[in-house]
């Protein structure tokens, strides 16, 4: 029978279930390369190295939550129903595990370190942007830009509150809580 290839895609989607689940610092070379199949030398062999492997997972998962949450912004839904949609799958992603969200979870290991810090700032302010612009649509573009930075804090802060106390509630409350300002804030432009 032949040997099945491993794609890089697998790899990846191996080495950041490793790293999501044990952290950068916890997952070894060892840890992920028998996840992927592969020895640490065919691991060492696409990326070089650990550094390199993980600029390789965040590049993908910064690729797969584009995908998934944030192209959901252009849906041809009501604009209430792109951010419900948005923000449920977010939170999808925040329950894997009970981990929370993967890019600030490598934030608080690897932050004071730096290394990966540039790309992290500029996926945040890609975030960021995608939710201004489903603001713009029915509010003045500054309170736009404030409400998704705000809904930015406050989304990790639910994802923190949920993974100290197991409560769901914390994250469907955020949802909640923005598809109602979202509803609050068409009727109040709207009429104005």
């Amino acid at each position: 029978m032949p040997v099945q290839k491993t794609t890089k895609e697998d790899i990846l989607l191996c080495c950041w279930e490793v790293i999501n689940l044990h952290g950068y610092n916890g997952s070894s070379i060892s840890m992920l390369a028998k996840a992927a199949g592969l020895g640490k030398a065919g691991l060492l062999h696409h990326f070089g190295s650990k550094e390199g492997l993980m600029r390789a997972v965040l590049d993908f998962a910064m690729d797969f939550f584009r995908t998934y949450v944030l192209a959901v912004a252009e849906e041809p839904l009501p604009l209430e129903q792109r951010l419900e949609k948005m923000l449920r799958r977010q939170n999808r992603l925040a329950k894997i595990d009970q981990r929370g969200c993967f890019f600030t979870n490598v934030i608080m290991e690897m932050g004071q370190e730096g290394i990966y810090n540039d790309v992290l700032i500029a996926f945040y302010a890609e975030w960021r942007t995608v939710f201004t612009k489903l603001f713009a649509s029915v509010m003045p573009i500054q309170e736009a830009e404030d409400q998704a930075y705000i809904m930015l804090l406050q989304y990790e802060g639910s994802i923190t509150m949920y993974k100290l106390s197991g409560d769901e509630k914390h994250l469907e409350d955020f949802v909640s809580r923005y598809v109602i300002a979202l509803k609050n804030a068409q009727n109040e432009y709207s009429t104005t």
